[in-house]
């Protein structure tokens, strides 16, 4: 039996009646090129660029050429158009919000919102300001990425609207320097060693949080960082939020159920 308040009688919205390939998957991701080089780095799960992540399904786009070294280097701009013109064809295929993989991406997020008609979520870095409030006076955010130097970037401070509150309220652990983390993600090299990942995401939150004790929150800038929130959350004793946080509390809105309950 077909569900009445698909269309509650009513015209169907302007996204519906679009001639898309495909309905019922309301995310689109722009994912990062693959870096060059031998090794198996598969999207676990978890992790932005799996399937099985998400609440709802998703659909994803790869932006030609743009990887971890282009995106935060001075490459980076010249991406812009390429990321908009993914953006865009995502939209077309019917994504009613547009995300990325990788949270350097914030620096794309005006010129996207500026070409969709969707709300754009670029970078779980847009939750920083809003966390950032959420805590007491006397507790700070702290922030592990995957590149201490590229977060740390004035361009990225700026769209993020962290430049008033980095060193002061906010405070960021870089993952670049890691054994393992650093060279599979950042470099490219080996093959993924999720147990060997885990524990540099682990040993750099543990040490930020034991050198700052005010840190009340931690967020996960990259969208590889997702699968190891459980074993930081258990290590710090914290909230931890990341990308899958993000979409989620978007998903949630434009996916309301029915409460059920008793009286």
């Amino acid at each position: 039996m077909i569900d009445p308040r698909l269309s509650q009688g009513k015209p169907w919205p302007a996204w519906v009646k679009q001639r898309l390939a495909s309905h019922g998957a309301p995310v689109g991701i722009l994912m990062l090129d693959r870096m060059p080089g031998p090794g198996i780095r598969p999207y676990i799960p978890g992790d932005t660029g799996n399937f099985t992540t998400w609440s709802v399904p998703v659909r994803y786009k790869t932006v030609p050429n743009m990887n971890v070294t282009r995106i935060f280097g001075p490459e980076g701009e010249a991406l812009t158009s390429a990321v908009v013109q993914a953006a865009t064809e995502l939209v077309r295929e019917g994504a009613q919000l547009i995300t990325c993989g990788c949270g350097y991406s914030i620096r794309y997020q005006q010129a996207v919102r500026d070409a969709v008609d969707v709300p754009v979520f670029l970078s779980s870095l847009l939750l920083a300001p809003f966390l950032e409030r959420m805590l007491p006076r006397d507790k700070a955010l702290g922030i592990i990425a995957a590149s201490k130097t590229a977060l740390t970037q004035p361009y990225i401070l700026e769209a993020a609207g962290l430049r008033a509150t980095l060193g002061r309220r906010v405070f960021v652990a870089g993952l670049e320097d890691t054994p393992v983390f650093g060279p599979t993600w950042n470099e490219g090299k080996g093959d993924l060693d999720v147990e060997a990942v885990e524990k540099d995401v682990v040993d750099t939150a543990v040490a930020l949080v034991n050198d700052r004790p005010d840190i009340g929150m931690l967020l996960l800038e990259c969208g590889d960082l997702p699968p190891y929130a459980w074993a930081v959350q258990q290590a710090t004793g914290i909230p931890v939020f990341d990308y899958t946080s993000m979409i989620e509390f978007f998903v949630r809105g434009l996916i309301r159920k029915p409460f059920t309950g008793l009286i």
